[in-house]
């Protein structure tokens, strides 16, 4: 009968790794302590405030061009993989598009025309186009849920959490300005046509 330790059926890189987790945390832990740590939070708080003002303020233009500020950012200063930047290129697309439809809808005629494109039942909403713009404001808010998803400190989260917000208020205005052109009288969504829900 084998009289073996558990410890001699250990993998001596796995034990080496769990040491280097441990380690690894402790440090992730420890710099936010420091001068820079602190510097850093302070800038993450102030960020996270000015996202949210431009969520308060309610201006669907103000909410699209700061996100896309913030893709922006994203790509030029922490773009590091071929998925990444990929990601964010597609992004910025969808969100450009988006602005034009912004646009349109102010248009009656113009938006008359788009009306008219998006008539299959996967393509509306109560009635209403689930145009490039709809399209983004749910896709964004996603991919945005998705980051939340990865390691980020508190503070990070919360802005991407802030943003995910301004995608809703977004869209609420949006589908505002659609039911405006075309006519519509508003009336409460009930299911999958309440938008983002998560």
């Amino acid at each position: 009968m084998s009289n073996s330790s558990p410890s001699s059926t250990r993998d001596p890189l796995l034990e080496q790794l769990w040491v280097r987790l441990g380690s690894e945390r402790t440090a992730y832990v420890r710099r936010d302590k420091t001068p820079a740590g602190h510097k850093y939070q302070a800038a993450q708080e102030a960020l996270l405030k000015t996202v949210k003002d431009v969520g308060r303020a309610g201006n669907i233009h103000t909410i699209i061009a700061a996100e896309k500020a913030a893709l922006s950012n994203e790509l030029v200063m922490y773009g590091n993989s071929p998925a990444m930047i990929s990601s964010l290129q597609t992004a910025i697309t969808d969100l450009d598009q988006a602005s034009k439809h912004v646009s349109f809808v102010k248009d009656k005629d113009r938006y008359a025309m788009v009306n008219e494109a998006f008539q299959r039942p996967k393509n509306r909403r109560s009635g209403l186009p689930y145009d490039e713009a709809r399209q983004f404001f749910n896709s964004h808010n996603t991919r945005l849920l998705n980051q939340d998803r990865s390691r980020m400190s508190d503070l990070e989260k919360k802005t991407l959490n802030a943003r995910r917000s301004n995608m809703r208020t977004a869209e609420k205005a949006y589908i505002a300005l659609q039911q405006n052109v075309l006519g519509i009288e508003p009336k409460q969504d009930k299911g999958r046509d309440r938008g983002m829900s998560r």
